[in-house]
Order: structure tokens, then C-alpha cells, then sequence
């Protein structure tokens, strides 16, 4: 009494979009089968989903839905091109056979994140896949040369320069400042600095008009004297 119940169902397990991803690593002289790495594995949909590689270079998917997926190979020392593997509807396979559906359900193309995925009517790689290394791994950075404009924007180099600059150019300075007439001027501007910073304004203003009015007596004495020797002469 439940079996037509149960036809239904049945009826609609073709249709189920699940699908078997296999491949295998190609060897080469980059790659030879003896230095495959015992903990090599591929990875389906950025991690999601792992399975190790076989000793023979061999893996194999089961159950993988229906939509679009990342598959990259996890091999240490080597890149691999990571491929876009379109898993499309069951329906849609006309084939008879079991390799020949599977074929047909799928779409392979090389993922590049730089531009837009191809639509599933273009070309497709061949399947089963095949994982070709691209090249090794390679880490080192090799020592670059002497940069001279490089060694003369370094710190240490800088403070180099500007003591030496310094040490060429202070006993010349220095030479200037044993003047006396510049010495006794850069102390009174400096006593008048004092002053001014305690407060003493007054003080400062004085000593400042004071230096301004010596120099005029100064001057009309000079003048007196000789106005008083003329007249002297023109008594005599």
C-alpha cells in the first residue's frame, strides 16, 4: 500500500544536482611522483571542504552540489593554478553513461580573481582534471647592492655629516665672537634680555636710554672743548 507512495520520490532522484569531482596531479620534472609530499591535499571552496591526494596523484570529490565551487591544490612547496568548477544541473546531461554525465554536468575553467568567471556555454577544461604545478615555492630574497643615495639618507650617516659640518664651522663662528666691541655688545643685549624676562622693565627701558644718551654729552663735550680753547686763543 505505500509503494505508490514511494514512485513519486523515486522519480525525482535523476534529478538530484550532486555531482563526483576526480583528478589527478601531473608529474613532470618539476614535480616528479617520487617528491610528492605525504601531507598534500585538496582544498574545495576555500577549505571548506579537504580530501588528501593518493600516492598515485589521484582525489576524488563525492556528493558536491550543485553551483559554483574553488578547487586548489594544497601541495607544499608548489603553486598550483586554483580552478572555478561549475557543477551544473543533473537534467541538463544527455549522456548515458556515467563518465560521460558527469562530463557533461561539470564546467572547468581557471580561476582568476583579476577578472569575471566565463559563463558555462564556453570551453571547458577537460575531465577528469588534470593539476599541472606551476612552479616552486620559493621564499629567498636575494641581497641587493650597495645603494650609495640610500646610505646617505640613513640616520646615522645624517648626524655623521651634521657633526662634522659642525666641528668645520663652530671655530669660525667662534673666531667672530672674540671681538671685544661684539663681546660687549651681545653681553649688554643680553643683561637687557635679563631684565626684560625678570620684569625689571624700568630697569630695561633705563639701561636702554640710557646707552641711546651717552653718546650724545659725549659729543657735545668734545664740542665744548674745543669752542673753550678757541676761546682762550682769541683772548691771548
Amino acid at each position: 500500500m505505500r509503494i505508490p507512495w514511494i514512485l513519486p520520490f523515486l522519480s525525482l532522484l535523476p534529478f538530484i544536482s550532486a555531482a563526483t569531482i576526480s583528478g589527478n596531479i601531473a608529474f613532470n620534472g618539476l614535480l616528479p611522483l617520487d617528491s610528492l609530499p605525504p601531507t598534500s591535499q585538496i582544498s574545495l571552496d576555500y577549505g571548506l571542504t579537504k580530501v588528501w591526494v593518493k600516492q598515485d596523484g589521484s582525489f576524488t570529490f563525492h556528493n558536491v552540489p550543485e553551483g559554483s565551487h574553488q578547487l586548489e591544490p594544497l601541495i607544499p612547496g608548489y603553486i598550483f593554478h586554483p580552478l572555478l568548477v561549475t557543477v551544473q544541473s543533473a537534467a541538463s546531461s544527455k549522456s548515458d553513461t556515467a563518465e560521460s554525465s558527469t562530463e557533461d554536468q561539470l564546467h572547468v575553467q581557471i580561476l582568476n580573481p583579476a577578472r569575471q568567471p566565463l559563463p558555462v556555454s564556453a570551453v571547458s577544461l577537460p575531465y577528469p582534471l588534470v593539476l599541472e604545478p606551476v612552479a616552486k615555492e620559493n621564499y629567498f630574497v636575494p641581497q641587493s647592492g650597495m645603494n650609495m643615495l640610500g646610505l646617505l639618507k640613513s640616520p646615522m650617516v645624517l648626524m655623521m655629516l651634521f657633526s662634522g659640518i659642525m666641528m668645520w664651522a663652530m671655530p669660525k663662528l667662534l673666531a667672530n665672537m672674540d671681538d671685544p666691541e661684539f663681546s660687549k655688545e651681545m653681553a649688554e643685549t643680553r643683561q637687557r634680555m635679563q631684565g626684560i624676562q625678570n620684569g625689571d622693565w624700568t630697569g630695561a627701558l633705563s639701561n636702554m636710554l640710557a646707552g641711546t644718551v651717552e653718546d650724545k654729552p659725549a659729543a657735545v663735550q668734545s664740542g665744548g672743548g674745543s669752542t673753550k680753547t678757541g676761546g682762550k686763543k682769541r683772548r691771548k
